[in-house]
C-alpha cells in the first residue's frame, strides 16, 4: 500500500508483485532443502524467521531518508470511469474465491501425476512464473487498456484453474502450473493500480476496500470445498466452483469493456 501511495510507475509496482513469486520459489525450495537435510519443522520455522529478520533490515537499510522521500502520487482519477468502484471490490472478490482453492489444493493434485520431483517443486515453478506475469501484464495494460488485459488475465487463470482437474497427465498439470502462475498476481498488479483511478463515495479508500474482498473470497474459498464433502469429488466440486467465480469476475471486466467502448463510439 505505501509503495502504490508514492508511484504509479507500472514496472515499479510489477516489481513490488513479483516479490511475491521469488518468495514463494525461495520459500518453497529452503522447506525442499530442510527436508533433505532432515531438519525438524521447529527448525525449520526458526530458519525461516531468521531469514526473513535479515531480508526485513536490508530492506530498512534501503528506505531513503524522510528529506530524500518522494511525495505521495497525486491519485490519477479519470473522467471516464472504466468501472464503478463497487464491481471492481466483486470482481476482485469472485478472483480470490476462485484462486485460493488451487492454490490450496494443488501438490495435493500434483500426486497424481505420478512425479515426486514435480510435486515438491511445483509451487517454486508457480513462483517463478509470477515474476514475468506481473511485468508481462502491466506492460500490456499499458499498450491495450487495462480492461482487455484484466479480461485476458481472469479468463486464462479460469482456465488454468480447469486445466489443474487434468492433474494426472503430468505436460497439463506443468502447464496449469505457470498458468496459474503467470495470472493470479498479475490480477493484482491490474487490479490495484486501477483500483487509484476509480472514484469511491464519502471516505472509502478503494484500495483497502479491494483487499478485503480479496481475502473474503480467499476465506470462502476453503470454506466452500469443506461444504463439498470429501475425498476426490470435493476437490473437483470446489475447483470448478473456483473457476466458475474467474469467469464470473472476468464477465464483469468484459461488460465494462464493451460498455466504454460505446462511450467511444458515441463520442
Amino acid at each position: 500500500m505505501i509503495v502504490l501511495h508514492h508511484t504509479r510507475h507500472p514496472f515499479v509496482i510489477a516489481a513490488l508483485f513479483s516479490g511475491v513469486g521469488a518468495g514463494i520459489a525461495l520459500g518453497n525450495e529452503y522447506v525442499i532443502g530442510g527436508l533433505r537435510y532432515a531438519l525438524s519443522a521447529h527448525s525449520l520455522w526458526l530458519g525461516a524467521g531468521a531469514l526473513a529478520g535479515i531480508l526485513l533490515l536490508i530492506v530498512a537499510m534501503l528506505i531513503p531518508p524522510r528529506a530524500h522521500a518522494l511525495p505521495p502520487a497525486p491519485l490519477a482519477r479519470i473522467e471516464n470511469q472504466p468501472m464503478p468502484w463497487w464491481q471492481l471490490a466483486l470482481l476482485y472478490g469472485f478472483a480470490g474465491f476462485g484462486y485460493i482453492i488451487v492454490a490450496t489444493y494443488l501438490p495435493l493434485m500434483a500426486k497424481s501425476a505420478g512425479s515426486p520431483l514435480l510435486t515438491a517443486h511445483l509451487w517454486s515453478l508457480v513462483g517463478l512464473a509470477i515474476i514475468p506475469g506481473c511485468f508481462g501484464w502491466l506492460w500490456a495494460a499499458k499498450h491495450w487498456g487495462v480492461l482487455p488485459c484484466l479480461t485476458a488475465n481472469l479468463l486464462i487463470q479460469s482456465a488454468c484453474v480447469l486445466l489443474s482437474l487434468a492433474s494426472d497427465s503430468l505436460l497439463l498439470l506443468i502447464l496449469s502450473s505457470i498458468g496459474f502462475g503467470a495470472t493470479f498476481m498479475g490480477t493484482t498488479s491490474l487490479v490495484m493500480p486501477l483500483a487509484r483511478q476509480l472514484s469511491a463515495p464519502g471516505n472509502i479508500n478503494l484500495l483497502g476496500l479491494v483487499t478485503l474482498t480479496y481475502g473474503i473470497g480467499q476465506i470462502l474459498g476453503p470454506l466452500a470445498a469443506s461444504l463439498s464433502g470429501n475425498g476426490a469429488s470435493a476437490i473437483i466440486n470446489a475447483t470448478l466452483c473456483g473457476a466458475a467465480a474467474l469467469f464470473f469476475a472476468a464477465l464483469i471486466s468484459a461488460a465494462q469493456q464493451i460498455k466504454q467502448k460505446r462511450i467511444v463510439i458515441r463520442e
